[in-house]
């Protein structure tokens, strides 16, 4: 017995000592804001926050080392602005950044929208003293974010109308959530289990729980092309379905929020930009969009055409109320069929590739208003 107990205890010592020295390397090579797992705590106006320190984020609760005393330009948006799919390095507030030589801050999370933008662009991307603060407005879900947040948080009251109740926020693309256990300590404290959990295993353990719940996920690949990846039409389509009242809502109120935003900072030194992003689907467009062969292609046509309806809405009212903004689609759709510029499953943010034309696009307009 004596000796079993002893055997147990050294395989148990080297579990332990192993793995610490895999978090020690994990630490040494890897930088933890790009693996640990921030904790998200309530907040009456923005309905939730990232505590700060938390996930090594800064003090204000943004994906950042440190909060400056000054930034050039203040990014503002929500996960596809904050950069999931890629490290913090590699998202599109830090590869303007490098092309610029400037301060670029990052505030943004996912779940956010064009409220949560407003309310952070008056609250505190102002005090940065910025040139230029630079939106990111995600099509695929910004519209519904924005009749959730109006319909459920008091100090937007006033902007409602009569006939609407709130549902609950797609909040799928949240990089921090509230919760405990083990795994919760874990994914907040061990760049080494964050490493194996965000692996190519973990996303294929992720999809395969979304199709469990009964989620459609249509995979597409493409041989001439090189193109392996997966689509939501259903899901993003929830977000962009004129046909559904409260879609058109959150487009009012969407419009709403951007001329705030352009009445805040009018008569400042500070300038507004609005980055429209497209979803995933529409990126791909000439490659899906009327392919009867894949599953749900109805779905994928609706969502297309419902995308291309919101974007010339969405500019034509930019154009009549004099909000700047720069359009990536073209940008991504012409790389899409030569350059690996999504993950190949479910995921519909961009990676580190897609991100860089992102902030090429971005950088071409500033270079041609300079």
């Amino acid at each position: 017995m004596k000796k079993f107990v002893k055997i147990v205890l050294v395989v148990l010592g080297s579990v332990i000592v192993s793995l610490a020295a895999a978090e020690g390397l994990s630490r040494l090579f890897l930088d933890p804001i790009d693996f640990l797992k921030p904790t998200r705590v309530y907040d009456p106006v923005l309905r939730y926050t990232i505590e700060p320190g938390t996930g090594a984020h800064d003090k204000w609760g943004f994906r950042n080392r440190a909060v400056p005393a000054r930034a050039e330009i203040v990014a503002v948006g929500d996960s596809h602005t904050y950069g999931i799919s890629a490290t913090a390095e590699d998202s599109w507030p830090s590869a303007l950044a490098e092309m610029r030589g400037a301060t670029v801050y990052n505030m943004a999370l996912g779940g956010y929208g064009p409220a949560e933008y407003f309310y952070l662009m008056a609250d505190k991307a102002v005090r940065l003293a910025p040139g230029y603060v630079i939106v990111g407005f995600y099509l695929g879900n910004d519209l519904r974010d924005s009749f959730n947040a109006v319909y459920s948080v008091g100090l937007w009251e006033r902007m409602r109308r009569p006939g609407f109740s709130a549902k609950d926020a797609d909040d799928d693309d949240e990089p921090g959530e509230s919760g405990a256990g083990l795994g919760e300590w874990l994914a907040g404290h061990s760049v080494f289990y964050r490493l194996v959990s965000s692996s190519f295993i973990g996303d294929n353990l992720r999809q395969m729980r979304r199709l469990r719940r009964g989620e459609e996920i249509v995979m597409f690949e493409d041989p001439a092309s090189g193109i392996k990846t997966g689509f939501t039409p259903e899901r993003r389509l929830q977000g962009l379905d004129l046909e559904d009242p409260e879609v058109r809502e959150g487009l009012r109120l969407s419009l709403e929020f951007f001329s705030r935003m352009n009445m805040l900072l009018e008569g400042t030194s500070t300038k507004l930009l609005v980055v429209v992003i497209p979803t995933k689907e529409s990126v791909y467009a000439r490659y899906i969009e009327g392919d009867r062969s894949l599953p749900a292609s109805e779905k994928i046509d609706r969502l297309v055409s419902n995308e291309r309806e919101v974007n010339a809405r969405v500019k034509e009212y930019f154009d009549a109320h004099g909000i700047a903004y720069v359009d990536v689609l073209d940008a991504l759709g012409r790389k899409a069929g030569s350059e690996q510029l999504y993950p190949a499953n479910f995921g519909g943010h961009t990676n580190g590739s897609g991100y860089r034309i992102i902030a090429e696009t971005i950088n071409a307009y500033l270079e041609k208003a300079e």
